[in-house]
């Protein structure tokens, strides 16, 4: 690999947005524009890796630009661009109607109403990467229409999604979510989201890295022609004076061509302490921004069931985040993982593993 024609690359995209982004701002005043670069160091042992690679390396993680636009006081639309290995694609592209008062409606591709993790941003994530559960688990973006509402302390939504290209596959997913106690931005969220997928002979497979993204996929279940999966999650929130705790359990149902079933289970807990006694923002059942600079530490422990397939695996993660403003953020994780395979052929292999992940973050 030719290290400094790559380090070029990364310093190229890093200055061009740092640049660029006020001039955008100041020429747009009908749009909004924004978006953020991660620029990713991980090194890990062999534990990480299925062949002989290169267990050290720099890349960027992401690179957003997203665009946001007010047509009139009822209707607004949003494009987000992702850059990832020289090249790009489109994340978001949505048109959103929020001239009721009981639901807004939103058409397009969006995220789908399922997890508190994968709906946080990843750049307002306690860790650098998120848990091996959402990523096996929880569904991303999808073309769909989704109606979303509040009330008081619950908040809801449901939808209509189309998950992937082929026009055969659809599903239905839903969230809703209650504030039993808050006081000011101090408070306790309680989750439920569900999503009942079918997928019409699509294949299926969990296919994931161990929490660090530059390394192989290793979390490898069987692959399936899946008629239907059905998804279910439960998701808890508290933060109060610095102190936040999350926690998630996700467990789906794949039922195959032949009528044959595969259950996946797993969950996390979370914990992080902000030195500056401030809680992030929280909004509609989503965690949002930190409010003040400072030192963050982090805390974590994850772990995911292939139940058919007899694996487990268990990751431990600790990390230090420090906010500079709201422009720039450093992240460190060491992360810890164990994986058992209980599989007959192989007759029980258990791997430990362990990475350390670095990260500069420029949000504009």
């Amino acid at each position: 690999m030719n290290y400094t024609n790559h380090l070029t690359k990364l310093a190229t995209v890093a200055i061009s947005c740092i640049v660029i982004s006020p001039v955008l701002l100041a020429k747009n005043n009908d749009v909004d524009i924004s978006g953020y670069v991660m620029i990713d160091h991980n090194q890990f042992d062999d534990t990480f890796l299925e062949n002989d690679d290169d267990p050290d390396k720099t890349g960027i993680r992401r690179a957003r630009l997203s665009f946001k636009t007010n047509i009139d006081e009822n209707w607004k639309t949003k494009l987000q661009l992702g850059f990832a290995d020289d090249s790009a694609e489109i994340k978001d592209a949505y048109l959103r109607y929020k001239g009721r008062q009981w639901a807004d409606l939103t058409i397009g591709q969006q995220k789908e109403p399922f997890g508190l993790e994968k709906l946080t941003s990843s750049r307002n994530n306690m860790m650098m990467e998120r848990s091996i559960t959402s990523e096996a688990l929880a569904p991303g973006r999808s073309i769909g229409a989704n109606l979303s509402g509040d009330l008081s302390s619950i908040t809801w939504q449901l939808g209509y999604f189309q998950p992937d290209e082929t026009q055969s596959s659809s599903a239905v997913t839903g969230r809703l979510t209650w504030v039993p106690w808050q006081q000011n931005n101090n408070l306790v969220h309680l989750g439920f989201a569900f999503s009942e997928r079918d997928l019409n002979g699509s294949e299926y497979r969990i296919n994931e890295p161990l929490e660090v993204n530059f390394s192989d996929s290793l979390i490898e279940g069987t692959k399936l022609f899946a008629e239907d999966v059905s998804l279910k999650g439960v998701e808890f929130l508290w933060q109060q004076h610095g102190f936040t705790t999350t926690a998630e359990w996700q467990e789906n149902k794949v039922t195959d061509i032949n009528s044959e079933q595969y259950q996946y289970q797993g969950g996390y807990l979370q914990l992080s302490y902000q030195f500056s006694g401030e809680n992030r923002e929280y909004k509609k059942g989503e965690i949002d921004d930190i409010i003040t600079p400072g030192w963050e530490i982090t805390d974590r422990y994850s772990q995911f069931d292939l139940l058919e397939e007899n694996n487990k695996v268990q990751t431990y993660t600790v990390g230090v985040n420090y906010t500079v403003n709201k422009n720039l953020k450093f992240m460190a994780n060491y992360v810890k993982t164990k994986q058992v395979d209980n599989d007959s052929t192989i007759n029980g292999i258990t791997e430990n593993g362990d990475a350390v992940l670095l990260r500069a973050q420029y949000t504009f």
